[in-house]
């Protein structure tokens, strides 16, 4: 018995001092573990905090982006959907556009590759580049001021009026656009031609404004305007063509959807990304290859003017536009019209894509609706 105690009281001993030692590890506040619990609880807390917080600066930038847009005119919001779409799609392809312009103006010889690969042998891959600048300062107006006055037109034929415009009145509302913006804009297309042309380099390092004010002392105010009579020809159905041509597309494409019952005509706005690049695409090659050949009296002509002050090239008597075609056709043959329509192609399609699903994404985004 008394042996039997004296264990007991070991063994209670041992549990006790176990027991103590135990408390001492365990960590400070609590049993073991929880201190582990609570940080990953607070910082579980911490990181919905931030989440929610982040959301709310993102709601609060949304919404006063939103504003923003509201309260800008909606004019102005229709002209930058335009000019977006043209910034993007002439940088994509400047490449292309040098080699029509070598092609087109310079009549430089070899096919399309040879002279892209002169192109980067002779100045580097920065040279597909050269003149980017001076091709945005005249397609952002003028895409701009086209897109703009062909939805406002179009706008305006569709008043009071149930159904789709007939295609006499989508040519008209081409046509128009078209007229409009090379009015505006037609200077800017003479200095970048007369810039990018063979001979006229130092011009080219002179700038754009040191260029116009040189044109207008030397030759007066109206060689802005040389050759504008050949591009409202050449533009004109151009432009007509092209819009006639995505409408078209576009009308038929929401009217099988409508009967699929997918949504009709008043939801235009819905219709899936891809089938505004391929109807852009294929506007923009029907409307090029259609009216090409005036697209290369048009060049040619931009030059006539300073080159018959210099005395220098084929055409320096040259006035006008059926005089021009005579001359290209005796010392070039038919294939002098198409010169560079290859390059001009290549571009054309993804160009007349791109900008044009950008321009659409770009109005939707600003909330611009015509």
């Amino acid at each position: 018995m008394r042996r039997r105690s004296e264990a007991e009281a070991e063994g209670a001993g041992g549990m006790a001092s176990t027991s103590a030692r135990a408390i001492s590890l365990a960590p400070r506040g609590g049993t073991p573990g929880s201190r582990g619990a609570r940080e990953r609880q607070h910082r579980g807390s911490s990181n919905n905090l931030k989440a929610r917080g982040q959301v709310r600066v993102e709601t609060k930038i949304g919404r006063a982006c939103e504003a923003l847009i509201d309260r800008t005119n909606l004019h102005l919001r229709h002209l930058v959907s335009g000019a977006t779409a043209s910034v993007v799609a002439r940088t994509l392809l400047a490449p292309l556009e040098r080699v029509k312009v070598e092609l087109q103006i310079n009549q430089r010889p070899g096919g399309a590759v040879k002279i892209l690969a002169g192109i980067v042998k002779g100045e580097g891959v920065a040279g597909l580049w050269r003149g980017n600048t001076l091709n945005l300062l005249r397609t952002v107006p003028y895409r701009s001021l086209n897109y703009y006055t062909y939805d406002n037109t179009r706008a305006l034929m569709l008043r009071g009026k149930d159904g789709e415009l007939s295609v006499a009145q989508r040519l008209v509302c081409g046509a128009t656009a078209g007229c409009v913006a090379i009015l505006c804009c037609f200077p800017l297309d003479v200095l970048r031609t007369r810039m990018l042309r063979k001979g006229n380099e130092a011009f080219y390092k002179r700038g754009a404004l040191s260029t116009l004010a040189h044109i207008v002392r030397a030759e007066g105010p109206l060689a802005l305007y040389s050759g504008v009579i050949p591009a409202l020809v050449s533009i004109g159905p151009s432009n007509a063509v092209f819009y006639a041509t995505y409408d078209a597309l576009r009308s038929n494409h929401l009217r099988m959807a409508s009967s699929a019952g997918r949504g009709g005509p008043q939801r235009e706005e819905k219709m899936d990304p891809k089938f505004s690049l391929l109807y852009g695409g294929l506007a923009g090659i029907v409307a090029e290859t259609s009216v090409y050949p005036l697209e290369v009296l048009r060049r040619r002509l931009q030059l006539a003017t300073v080159v018959a002050a210099t005395g220098r090239g084929a055409f320096g008597n040259l006035r006008s536009m059926s005089r021009l075609l005579r001359v290209i056709l005796a010392r070039e043959g038919l294939r002098g019209l198409y010169a560079g329509a290859l390059p001009t192609a290549c571009q054309v399609l993804p160009s007349a894509a791109i900008s044009y699903y950008i321009f659409e994404e770009a109005k939707k985004t600003l909330r611009v609706h015509k």
